[in-house]
């Protein structure tokens, strides 16, 4: 009996002590499940990241398609809905003390004056890229972008002194050389066609004649002679795939005078030598935006953290307030040309064809799509762009740099190679110098975000959250047309 006793004296400790165990194993399973689903959470946010960015970058494109003849409406347009946005958050926000008085005294006594400058930045950078994503294919505003990086780099070192390890110089080298690579065909004229077909009256049948891949089915389009009632429908009917049809049946040697030509494409490289200087257009558009994320930096600093929707709310007014200004002189960048007489009936289309009515129904470009896709897109873009900015700001907040990197670097291809899906408008054909660039930009990209990473983590660097997310704003983001800070 007294060895069970002592036994059981023994015990008693021990259950105490199990018993503070399960305590504190509660706690830690807790804090364990808590951990796992803030992790699981900035996994689906991370995913949302990938594929809303990529989606972002596609509907960039698309919505320049139907819009092909407003680009300065397009851009005005969603700058001119970002300010209601912004400001049915900060009113209230700021009247009411919401959100833990997320939108404090001393943010609404700030000087707007840094506001001014970032908004006449993003507005340089929101211009110029509204503009070339209609006038350049959709993989090049994927690629193109990419081109931030070097000159965040040259831009950084020369304003704030910061320093990049061997591994970025090198990526950054690489991803410039996969931009020439993408360029080169351009230059060289490689992959231009022999012949083209062009429309001997282009206001009348440009938008007919550009289609055709043959000589056959080029010249198979005649006017009737004396056919008045034919010319009457083709008019009214140009771009309908029944009237090409209808066209090419009664094409008949003895029927008429064709109304397209099988012409040498040395007349077509304007059009190359065009799509080449809005490349370079796109390319400049970083050195502005990444002149607003150093200018964020070296203005405000970290004494104080502003609310990123109202520090967004007042850059879009003076975007907008500066896009107005600049609308005259882009209009002569336009295709055609938009004199400062014509801007305002230039607008008041745009706002017809994003309504469904199109006007312009002569020339390569008629607004055949306004009916069918410009609403859509457009509306699906800016979305997509807000859905895509608050992933980001999520990602920055709760998770780091180097999980934005790595969805951005998966962005990339993602975005690329879907241009080339046979559902898409205008689908690209890609050659092998397309995916040859891709795979240097691509490695360029990993070796700059990724390759010294072990090391970075052996030294043990401390990195502010306020330093990770500058770093993180100077990176391309696939964003066209509207520059966001966050």
């Amino acid at each position: 009996m007294g060895s069970l006793e002592r036994r059981h004296s023994h015990r008693f400790p021990d259950l105490e002590y199990e018993k503070g165990y399960s305590d504190d194993d509660s706690t830690i399973s807790s804090a364990r499940l808590s951990q796992a689903q803030d992790s699981k959470k900035l996994l689906l946010v991370f995913a949302g990241l990938v594929v809303f960015g990529s989606l972002n970058a596609v509907f960039g494109k698309l919505q320049a398609v139907p819009m092909y003849n407003y680009p300065n409406f397009l851009n005005l347009f969603g700058v001119a809905l970002y300010v209601p946005i912004c400001f049915s958050y900060i009113i209230p926000v700021a009247k009411f003390g919401l959100l833990n008085n997320a939108i404090s005294p001393e943010q609404l006594a700030l000087t707007k004056r840094p506001f001014a400058i970032m908004g006449f930045l993003d507005c340089m950078a929101s211009l110029m890229q509204v503009f070339a994503s209609v006038y350049l294919p959709g993989p090049l505003l994927v690629l193109l972008p990419q081109a931030a990086i070097p000159i965040s780099m040259i831009l950084s070192g020369y304003l704030l002194g910061q320093k990049y390890r061997a591994f970025q110089y090198v990526g950054a080298v690489i991803v410039l050389s996969g931009i020439v690579v993408v360029l080169e065909p351009m230059i060289s004229h490689r992959h231009a066609a022999d012949f083209v077909c062009v429309a001997i009256d282009v206001d009348r049948d440009c938008s007919i004649c550009q289609v055709e891949m043959n000589e056959e089915m080029c010249l198979s389009h005649r006017l009737d002679i004396g056919g008045d009632e034919l010319s009457l429908l083709f008019e009214s009917q140009r771009d309908s795939l029944w009237a090409n049809m209808f066209s090419n049946a009664t094409g008949d040697d003895d029927e008429g005078q064709p109304i397209c030509s099988w012409t040498s494409s040395s007349a077509s490289y304007s059009e190359e030598l065009l799509m080449l200087i809005w490349s370079c257009v796109m390319i400049l558009s970083c050195i502005p935006m990444t002149l607003s994320s150093i200018y964020k930096e070296i203005a405000l600093g970290d004494e104080l953290d502003l609310d990123p929707i109202y520090m967004n709310g007042w850059i879009a007014i003076f975007q907008l307030f500066f896009s107005l200004l600049l609308a005259i002189p882009a209009g002569f960048a336009s295709s055609p040309p938009i004199s400062p007489m014509d801007l305002p009936r230039n607008m008041y289309q745009g706002m017809l064809c994003y309504l469904g009515i199109g006007t312009i129904d002569t020339g390569c470009h008629p607004d055949s799509s306004c009916a069918l896709h410009a609403a859509l897109f457009v509306n699906l873009s800016l979305l997509l762009n807000c859905i895509y900015t608050l992933c980001m700001m999520y990602i920055l907040k709760f998770g780091s740099a180097s999980l934005l990197y790595l969805a951005l670097t998966a962005m990339v291809p993602i975005g690329n190679l879907a241009f080339a899906l046979p559902f898409m408008p205008q689908t690209t054909t890609f050659h092998v110098s397309d995916l040859l660039g891709l795979g240097v930009i691509m490695s360029g990209l990993v070796l700059y975000r990724f390759a010294d990473q072990k090391k970075e983590v052996n030294d043990i660097e401390v990195v502010s959250v306020e330093e990770q997310r500058t770093a993180a704003l100077q990176e391309p983001l696939l964003l066209t047309g509207q520059a966001c800070d966050v």
